[in-house]
């Protein structure tokens, strides 16, 4: 499971060698603008933003840049936003809501397939890879 998490990260992240939180599982992928449903929780999620400052496709950078991703939480009875970030200050690699946390795995595609659009990227372009758990 190590290798396919540090897999994702490469994939993701391109620089970055080790996942960005710690083991939680199991792992979803958000497709922007999409609501998916996580398994037994009754909890809906959704990838409503992305601010994507990682290393231009074709230069060698010496850091890897920022992910800052807001997701929405929706329970029956609430809909909370969240936002996760590998290198902010107001923000985390992980976050709480509706009982569980949440952690930033990677972003998907690699700034050099965003490249190749041609255009600018929009939100349904990005698909981010978050794992989660009970909360503590």
């Amino acid at each position: 499971m190590r290798l396919a998490l540090a897999t994702l990260v490469l994939i993701g992240l391109t620089s970055a060698a080790h996942p960005l939180t710690p083991e939680l599982f199991p792992e979803i992928t958000l497709q922007g603008g999409l609501e998916q449903v996580l398994p037994e929780t009754g909890i809906t999620l959704m990838l409503t933003r992305v601010e994507d400052s990682r290393c231009p496709a074709g230069l060698d950078c010496v850091w890897e840049g920022m992910i800052r991703v807001r997701l929405t939480v929706s329970t029956p009875t609430a809909k909370l936003a969240i936002v996760l970030c590998n290198q902010c200050d107001d923000a985390s690699g992980l976050a709480t809501a509706a009982g569980q946390t949440f952690g930033l795995i990677g972003l998907a595609p690699s700034t050099e397939e965003l490249a190749k659009l041609g255009r600018a990227p929009d939100l349904s372009d990005y698909a981010v890879t978050v794992n989660y758990g009970p909360a503590d």
